[in-house]
């Protein structure tokens, strides 16, 4: 049985996002695929369990995955010669990747940046 929270929260995001990021560039499939990809995930998720923090790890996710899937791609070509003959058959399986690895990985870059700053905020002087 799925989670109402997150399945709503995925359903509310892919409305609400598309149309307007599409008109900004980003690849509307890729972007399908990294809100759908990013609906299941969270489902998984023990940490996401408001409908904020399911919002916000879909369209997150979703957005990561249609802006970045392209350059996501070609990097892959470059690197991997045997799939340089066609570097655009790479997008999809790119946005998929970053759909599914956003959730996790964004809340421990937040936290690495924010024990960074503090530390900063420390060294400078200032904070607790």
């Amino acid at each position: 049985m799925t989670e109402p929270t997150s399945t709503a929260a995925g359903a509310a995001t892919g409305a609400l996002t598309v149309l307007p990021v599409a008109m900004l560039g980003a690849q509307t499939d890729a972007l399908g695929l990294g809100l759908f990809a990013a609906m299941l995930v969270t489902l998984w998720l023990g940490s996401i369990d408001t409908h904020r923090k399911a919002f916000a790890a879909v369209c997150l996710s979703g957005l990561l995955a249609g802006y970045f899937s392209p350059h996501a791609a070609a990097y892959a070509a470059t690197k991997f010669t045997c799939l340089s003959a066609d570097p655009s058959s790479l997008r999809m399986p790119m946005a998929l990747l970053i759909a599914i690895a956003a959730p996790f990985l964004v809340p421990l870059a937040l936290i690495g940046a924010q024990s960074i700053a503090r530390a900063w905020i420390a060294r400078k002087g200032g904070g607790e």
